[in-house]
C-alpha cells in the first residue's frame, strides 16, 4: 500500500515543504523546516475545509486530507524524536563528565 502522500503531485507546496523537512540532514535547520512545513499543511487544510467549494470540495480532496493529517503527524514524531536525541545526548555527556 503507497502513502497517500507519496501519491499526490509533486506540484503541492505543502508536500515540497513536508520533504524538504524530511530530507534535511543539516541538524540546526530542521526545526525551521518542519515549522515551514506544517504552516503550509495547516493553510492547504483550512483552503480545503474552510473555502468556498463547501462539502463536495472536501469530498474530492479526501486523498489530499488524509495525507496531509499523515505528513503533520510525521512531522511531529520526527521533531519529537530530534527532542528525545538531544536531550539524550546531553545526559550521556553531562554523565560522561562527572565519571
Amino acid at each position: 500500500m503507497s502513502s497517500p502522500i507519496l501519491s499526490l503531485p509533486e506540484s503541492l507546496a505543502w508536500k515540497q515543504a513536508y520533504m524538504a523537512a524530511i530530507l534535511e540532514k543539516n541538524r540546526g535547520e530542521i526545526n525551521k523546516r518542519i515549522d515551514d512545513a506544517r504552516e503550509k499543511l495547516y493553510a492547504r487544510l483550512r483552503e480545503i475545509t474552510v473555502g468556498e467549494g463547501g462539502p463536495f470540495y472536501k469530498h474530492e480532496h479526501e486523498e489530499e486530507i488524509e495525507a496531509i493529517h499523515e505528513a503533520d503527524y510525521l512531522l511531529e514524531a520526527l521533531r519529537s524524536s530530534l527532542a528525545y536525541r538531544a536531550q539524550d545526548a546531553t545526559t550521556l555527556e553531562d554523565d560522561w563528565e562527572a565519571a
